[in-house]
């Protein structure tokens, strides 16, 4: 499953039997109840994760820092995403921005005879 924004890939998590594309939007779905039981109002919400994906989408030294640090880092990204998805700032089937969801990759491929 892969998050884009600005018209580049920004991340992309794999797909497993338990992390589905209907459990990311769960958890996405969940972490904005968090957000919202804190005390933030739907609209400033909005404009801190458009901040914060804009960020990661213009200037590349920060995803290269977030490249080689943990994959929970990463998920924090692809959330934000989601998130902005569910929220209807990011268009999931847009020109410049959204989702990618793909079959997995096969272990090996068959060799031509």
């Amino acid at each position: 499953m892969s998050l884009f924004y600005g018209g580049k890939l920004i991340v992309s998590r794999p797909l497993t039997d338990i992390k589905t594309p209907k459990y990311h939007f769960e958890r996405a779905e969940e972490l904005l109840i968090e957000g919202l039981k804190g005390g933030n109002n739907l609209r400033e919400l909005r404009k801190r994760l458009l901040r914060f994906i804009a960020r990661f989408s213009k200037e590349s030294k920060y995803w290269r820092d977030i490249e080689m640090r943990s994959p929970k880092d990463r998920d924090v990204i692809f959330y934000t995403g989601l998130m902005l998805i569910k929220l209807q700032a990011i268009d999931p089937e847009g020109i410049t921005e959204g989702i990618l969801i793909s079959k997995p990759k096969k272990g090996t491929l068959a060799r031509r005879q």
